[in-house]
């Protein structure tokens, strides 16, 4: 279940922030975290908005508990710069629950991208997207920025079926998309599981699913806000 860390994503709402990019009306999106019919977390999404300038805090909090002994605990916080449809500076930590602590701090740097994680500081194109689900274009992309390590991943993606998804009282058409990670590191303890998003046409995320690396139980990742 520490791949539960990869999952960090945001979602999308009805108000426009550029052409690929959704923001919600309210300013904030939850989702709750399934497992085996229970909730073991949350996962919050914060959104300021200024002229052209996004700002969005990320925050993941896992508890895994058998009776009242805690089993599996993990934190995740992420906050990511915008502007104009530009990622312009991300910084994230995360604590997984055998204690190993990450992060990473990238920003933009004239031509660049620039960020360290776990193999140092390394640069990119400025077109660099996280792996925080939230921006639809990622979509449009086969590559992402794992916002845990700081690593750049590969992924395919597959267009699948579209599916009805019941929330907050509406019923929302999403399509299914299908995405593997292809890219391997050395800190990778165990395979990626093939992650499952469900978007709108707007944009929306509405869901998310994968099978986990740990016991292959689902991960539901259901919106509550």
């Amino acid at each position: 279940m520490k791949y539960l860390l990869i999952i960090i994503f945001l979602l999308l709402g009805n108000q426009v922030f550029s052409k690929e990019m959704y923001v919600p009306e309210s300013g904030e999106i939850v989702f709750e975290i399934i497992r085996k019919n229970k909730t073991i977390g949350t996962h919050t999404i914060s959104f300021i908005e200024n002229d052209k300038d996004l700002k969005v805090d990320i925050e993941v909090n896992i508890n895994v508990k058998l009776g009242f002994l805690t089993i599996y605990k993990y934190r995740h916080n992420n906050t990511e710069y915008w502007q104009e449809g530009e990622l312009i500076k991300i910084s994230t930590n995360s604590l997984t629950n055998s204690k190993k602590k990450y992060f990473v701090e990238g920003q933009k740097n004239n031509d660049f991208f620039e960020y360290e994680g776990v193999d140092s500081r390394k640069r990119t194109g400025l077109d660099v997207i996280p792996i925080s689900y939230w921006n639809y274009e990622i979509l449009d992309r086969n590559v992402f920025l794992d916002s845990q390590k700081g690593i750049l991943r590969e992924f395919d993606l597959k267009e699948m079926e579209l599916e009805n998804i019941f929330f907050n009282e509406k019923n929302f058409n999403a399509k299914k998309y299908m995405m593997k990670v292809k890219t391997i590191h050395s800190s990778d303890e165990k395979p990626f599981p093939n992650l499952y998003l469900w978007y709108t046409n707007k944009g929306e995320l509405m869901k998310l699913e994968f099978d986990s690396p740990e016991d292959k139980s689902i991960i539901t990742y259901n919106r509550i806000k």
